[in-house]
């Protein structure tokens, strides 16, 4: 296993049972892993503490391309980055979880591109770390978005949802 932060291993980042299925190698580029280290996971590692220190269960983080295309992923994904996570924590409705994220970011305290409350294939909360251009260091240009999305990814996000 590598460990990329304390509780978040490269092994379970990069799973997709997608590219399992169609034997496609889901690697990340040396550019997609420095956004993952520089970005998504110490913007999960927050989130973490932030959410009380307990599990997370990621069903979903980097997607190559291909992989992005066969699930049905939007072009302008974040995923093919390294830049989002698709998780639920156990014991907690996605629905409690992202409404409980939603709040920390109106507080400003985690700076998150965009929050999604996505209800199919499966519920999952959805979050990215784009940075939008700032470099390691600097802080996010996050968007701060935030929205739910009842029909899955290609499908309209209602992003008027948590205001």
């Amino acid at each position: 296993m590598t460990q990329l932060s304390a509780h978040f291993t490269l092994e379970e980042l990069t799973h997709s049972d997608t590219a399992i299925a169609h034997r496609i190698p889901n690697s990340p580029t040396p550019e997609h892993l420095a956004n993952a280290k520089n970005w998504t996971v110490p913007g999960m590692e927050l989130l973490r503490h932030l959410l009380g220190d307990t599990a997370i269960n990621v069903h979903v983080a980097y997607r190559n391309p291909q992989v992005n295309v066969l699930v049905g992923g939007t072009p302008t994904s974040a995923h093919p980055e390294f830049f989002a996570v698709d998780f639920d924590r156990p014991g907690e409705t996605p629905r409690t979880t992202a409404t409980r994220i939603a709040g920390f970011m109106k507080k400003g305290l985690i700076h998150i591109d965009q929050l999604i409350l996505e209800r199919a294939p499966g519920r999952v909360v959805h979050v990215s770390f784009d940075p939008r251009g700032a470099k390691p260091g600097q802080p996010s240009r996050a968007r701060g978005m935030m929205g739910y999305q009842p029909g899955g990814p290609g499908t309209p996000i209602d992003w008027g949802y948590f205001k």
